[in-house]
């Protein structure tokens, strides 16, 4: 069969879709993947002009797949339009969205699939191939008329190592860019992937997705977290150095890379140090941080590692439901601390959530204080998910009236977009916001510590809660710089060459 498999991801390196492409490969049809990757100003929207350039391609394909998350679902919603009125072709709608929305997405496809894909996919083509009914294929919703067939999912996949690694065959990949769809270059990666070597988290905090996939999978799996052996990791490594030359070095992005097993770090580190010869980054949690798993790391080359905090201990333990204590974020602080002369920490943070209180906020800044410095300072304002356990609680509670109260149509960093919709704690939410940046002893960012120390005095906070005067003007300002940040800073720096995008990625972490 011919498939074209469509991302809406802001950036190329979607693992999930190219996974479902390896897998549709390994069963001889033939694979074309399409980027329609526009910026994170979710605003924005496909025009007819690039969405003619993409049914060109489509032209004489046996079966279309996209995939979406949230933030762009209603990119693929206008995509999908499109085509099936030009195309009579199964579309199938599938990725994180699909999953938690099938209700939503079902509306727009009449074939959805809900959870892992691999397998569905693998079915519906043979059913299509042999013009056998689809109708009770597991993972897949299909719709016929007015009728919506819900079918349950199936087994999930244990044994991650059975799947084939992900679709880096560029020479079959178009990508959006500036308006024009044209052929994948090596050099669209920006010198970067991003790799995921397990799927699944055991944690499932209330505002996180994986809540709703480690509820969809209740019975259906030996554990919730499945990791791929390090030998798979490293096999997958060298065969993405070998093809693609320019690059500078991997994202590990599971969740928490800290979790896995200290005797798993130390394979893969011995077999990365010996054979991979790369740098690389990843991601952990406060909990799992010990000296002995970080020393491995930074020896078998990783530069950069990202800690998620989230928020303070009251709203960890009783709002997102996440084991996590501020004894936990200083501990983990002063062991990577240790590194620091080889080692660039971030610590992630939540900010706007209206479910928070003053002191919370106050709290989580005392604690950023108190972190070992440097370190890099990351402001995700909070998301409602669709499907998330905090999203169906705060639609119960009314803090959602309307779609766009649940902020996903916004980008995380859209700051003063973020507390002009939630107007919750407004003025602490803006101190918070603004410390985002490189953390030494003396500033926060472009904040020095004198001054957050000022703007949290008591009767400051209390005057600022009560005449948000200066708060507005403050974010009007910001939300100019923000603008100009999306729509000219961004664009400006993704079409730099490759090696300007280094040097500046590490006088950034770094400084």
């Amino acid at each position: 069969m011919k498939i074209i498999l469509i991302s809406t991801a802001t950036f190329p390196s979607d693992q999930g879709i190219r996974t479902i492409s390896s897998v549709l490969k390994e069963q001889g049809h033939k694979v074309k993947l399409i980027f329609m990757a526009l910026s994170e100003d979710y605003s924005r929207n496909y025009t007819r002009s690039e969405l003619s350039q993409l049914a060109k391609i489509c032209k004489n394909a046996n079966l279309i797949g996209i995939s979406s998350y949230a933030s762009t679902a209603k990119r693929a919603s206008r995509i999908i339009s499109f085509l099936k009125k030009r195309f009579n072709v199964p579309i199938v709608y599938g990725g994180v969205h699909a999953t938690i929305s099938p209700e939503d997405c079902i509306k727009y496809s009449d074939i959805v699939c809900v959870g892992e894909g691999e397998g569905a996919i693998v079915d519906l083509t043979k059913a299509l191939e042999k013009n056998k009914s689809i109708n009770k294929i597991k993972n897949l919703w299909i719709k016929r008329g007015n009728k919506i067939m819900k079918n349950p999912v199936r087994r999930i996949i244990d044994n991650v190592d059975t799947l084939p690694l992900a679709d880096y065959d560029i020479e079959d990949h178009y990508i959006l860019e500036n308006t024009k769809l044209r052929r994948f270059k090596e050099e669209d990666l920006a010198g970067q992937i991003f790799f995921l070597t397990g799927r699944g988290c055991p944690y499932g905090c209330d505002y996180c997705s994986n809540s709703f996939f480690n509820e969809l999978y209740k019975g259906k799996r030996k554990q919730i977290l499945r990791w791929h052996s390090p030998e798979y990791i490293i096999k997958g490594i060298l065969f993405l150095k070998n093809k693609l030359p320019s690059l500078n070095y991997f994202d590990i992005r599971d969740d928490t890379f800290s979790l896995r097993p200290i005797s798993d770090i130390k394979k893969f580190c011995d077999l990365y140090k010996e054979k991979a010869k790369m740098r690389f980054k990843c991601l952990g949690d406060p909990r799992t941080i010990t000296d002995e798993k970080i020393k491995l790391l930074v020896d078998a080359g990783c530069t950069d590692i990202i800690i998620g905090i989230q928020g303070s201990e009251r709203v960890n333990k009783e709002i997102y439901h996440r084991a996590q204590t501020n004894a936990d974020v200083l501990r983990a602080g002063k062991i990577l601390n240790k590194y620091k002369d080889k080692l660039a920490v971030m610590y992630d943070v939540i900010a706007c959530n209206p479910y928070e209180k003053p002191e919370d906020i106050i709290d989580l800044i005392r604690l950023l204080q108190k972190i070992p410095k440097p370190y890099f300072l990351s402001i995700n304002n909070l998301v409602f998910f669709p499907g998330t356990k905090l999203d169906k609680r705060a639609r119960r509670e009314g803090l959602i009236k309307k779609e766009t109260d649940a902020a996903y149509q916004l980008n995380y960093w859209d700051r003063s977009a973020h507390i002009l919709l939630k107007r919750k704690n407004m003025y602490l939410n803006l101190v918070l916001n603004l410390m985002r940046g490189v953390v030494t002893e003396t500033r926060f960012g472009i904040m020095p510590n004198s001054l957050i120390n000022y703007l949290l005095d008591k009767k400051r906070i209390n005057k600022n809660i009560k005449n948000l005067f200066p708060t507005l003007l403050a974010l009007k300002s910001l939300s100019v710089f923000d603008i100009v940040r999306e729509r000219v800073l961004k664009p400006t720096y993704r079409s730099l060459p490759v090696s300007f995008k280094v040097w500046y990625d590490k006088v950034r972490y770094h400084v």
